[in-house]
């Protein structure tokens, strides 16, 4: 075998380790999930993580949206903060986390945040806000996820029970916080 030869072999070996070695931005395009730890939940629909070779990255929550609290130049939405809090209940600092990416949505957004289901200790976390009233369901321009009809049934029956934001914001997720307009 020619020098040149096993020098692309031994070349493409090593791209495809690289493709495959966990904690790498394009390692996560060849796997369907991976474990990070919780950094902290930025808001009701999005975390901090930490990824295992120590890399920060944030993942936002696929199907869900929650009423903003940190937008620049906006007032905090009705019921922000109460989706902000459970998040942080249910994915508190240092705790392990798994996410799963979704077989038909993609696996970063435009603003370059991971897209992923998150799961801690089993649970997923997208339903539990919905369950809450603290979330709706949101498919990004009609794009069908994984579970869409599950998220659909828990959001129908926090909307009829009245649940979180269905009955404190009258289900105007994006309205301001009573007593915060501008």
């Amino acid at each position: 075998m020619s020098r040149f030869r096993a020098s692309l072999l031994l070349a493409g070996a090593l791209a495809s380790l690289a493709l495959l070695a966990p904690g790498t931005g394009v390692a996560h395009r060849h796997v369907s999930s991976f474990r990070a730890t919780i950094d902290y939940a930025v808001d009701g629909d999005t975390l901090r993580i930490r990824e295992a070779d120590g890399e920060l990255a944030y993942v936002r929550l696929i199907g869900i949206d929650t009423p903003e609290d940190v937008k620049p130049g906006y007032p905090v939405e009705c019921g922000a903060r109460a989706a902000a809090r459970s998040m942080e209940r249910l994915a508190p600092e240092g705790a392990e986390v798994t996410l799963r990416y979704d077989s038909v949505a993609d696996h970063h957004d435009i603003y370059g945040r991971i897209l992923a289901h998150a799961f801690i200790g089993g649970r997923q976390l997208e339903p539990v806000q919905l369950r809450r009233g603290l979330a709706y369901v949101y498919d990004y321009e009609g794009q069908a996820f994984d579970g869409r009809a599950r998220f659909y049934a828990a959001q129908d029956r926090a909307r009829s029970e009245g649940r979180g934001s269905w009955s404190a914001c009258g289900g105007d997720f994006h309205s301001a916080e009573p007593g915060k307009q501008n």
